[in-house]
Formats: C-alpha cells, structure tokens, sequence
C-alpha cells in the first residue's frame, strides 16, 4: 500500500504570519495594528513596510487586518485573543524568527494530519466492509 498523497500544499491556504504593525494617525494618535501576512507576501510587505509604501487601507494583497485601535501598544488581552484565534503561544509573539521556517513546520503538521485522517478513513472503511 503507497502512502496517501495530500494535494500541493500552499502555505497561504494555512498560516499567516502575524505581525505588529505601528504607526501614527493623521491626528498624530499613535496606533497599533495586528496583521495577518500570507506567507507568499511576507518579503513583499516588509519591503512595502521600509519604503514607507505599507497602505493599511489595501492591505488584502497581504493578507489581513486582526484588529487595530489606538495606543502605543494593544491591551495584553487583544493579544492573547490573537494567539487564542491564530493558535500560537503568546509568549513567541515579538521574538527573532524565521517565518518560513515556521511556515514549513505548519506545512509538515497540516501534512501529517491529512495523513492520519486518511488512515483512520480506510480503517474504517475496511472495518465496515468485514
């Protein structure tokens, strides 16, 4: 028996990268903004991000905006709704990474679970064909 291949797996179609954006309002009220960034876009928004180029206003090519509000920095609860929603651990926000390195490992769990679901469907299928 070969194993089951999953389809090509793409990174956007299940992981973001999640980032901090700040910034400054035209009233000059500082402000924060959680973002979603596909993996695919990820160098594209940081060089957006230096030029000065970032527009949060048409940000879809990129990803998406979580949540934003004003403030030097968002409420410990927004965050740990953040990690909650994106299922990562709070305490990994605001460390050096690679993201597509963390990219691989979610490409390689998604994987496996396709994988284990596939065997758990033919067990059962066998079992029910006995």
């Amino acid at each position: 028996m070969t194993d089951p291949q999953p389809a090509e797996l793409n990174p956007d179609d299940f992981a973001r990268v999640i980032i901090l954006v700040y910034g400054e309002l035209e009233n000059k009220t500082p402000f924060w903004c959680y973002t979603a960034v596909k993996p695919s876009q990820y160098q594209k928004f940081l060089d957006a991000q230096k030029e000065g180029a970032l527009n949060l206003f048409e940000f879809q090519p990129f990803g998406e905006i979580i949540v934003s509000g004003e403030g030097n920095e968002p409420p410990e609860a927004v965050t740990l709704k953040v990690a909650e929603v994106y299922q990562t651990d709070p305490s990994t926000f605001f460390q050096p990474m690679d993201p597509m390195e963390e990219v691989e490992k979610k490409a390689k769990e998604a994987d496996q679970k396709f994988r284990d679901k596939m065997v758990a469907d033919l067990k059962k299928k066998s079992g029910e064909a006995e």
